[in-house]
């Protein structure tokens, strides 16, 4: 194949405005916070380990959207420093660095384990294949907490959504 038949020759050298440039379709915090919606839609109508990390990693990556888009108030940027101690958002930055390095050496967990289980009689009523049900997520945390998958997405959502009202985003 010739390099012509690509939109994009692979050794030419792109001008860079900013990192957000680099991933497709988004290009704010508040495109990040619309994804992380629809991640979460996508968990009510059934809980998958695909999902659940996925949306982890958008619950926590809109931390450093937030601190690093240009556009952004330093007023914004320093106060977004305070999730970082936000339970739900350590959850998802435990799972997501977890899943991104296999383990966390940077800094002490507050999640203690995860598990997953699929089976009758497990998950949402009505949800997941027939005879299989849908996958159940429990998140015990170090403190003996326990934390079902949903409580984690309304958790999440509802930290985000206050802090963008919060800070006019």
């Amino acid at each position: 194949m010739q390099h012509h038949d690509y939109p994009f020759h692979p050794t030419r050298t792109l001008a860079r405005k900013d990192a957000m440039s680099l991933v497709p379709g988004f290009a704010t915090a508040r495109d990040l916070l619309e994804k992380l919606r629809r991640e979460a839609a996508l968990l009510d109508e059934e809980i998958t380990s695909d999902r659940f990390f996925n949306f982890a990693v958008t619950g926590y990556s809109l931390i450093d959207w937030i601190k690093n888009n240009p556009s952004i108030p330093t007023t914004i940027k320093t106060a977004v420093i305070a999730l970082y101690r936000d339970r739900w958002i350590q959850v998802c930055g435990d799972i997501a660095t977890a899943g991104k390095h296999f383990t966390l050496t940077s800094r002490v967990p507050i999640t203690a384990a995860t598990s997953s289980e699929r089976g009758f009689g497990l998950g949402g009523i009505g949800k997941g294949s027939w005879g299989v049900g849908e996958e159940y997520i429990e998140i015990r945390l170090n403190d003996g907490t326990v934390l079902l998958g949903p409580d984690l997405v309304s958790g999440v959502i509802q930290t985000w959504q206050q802090f963008f009202l919060q800070h006019g985003l």
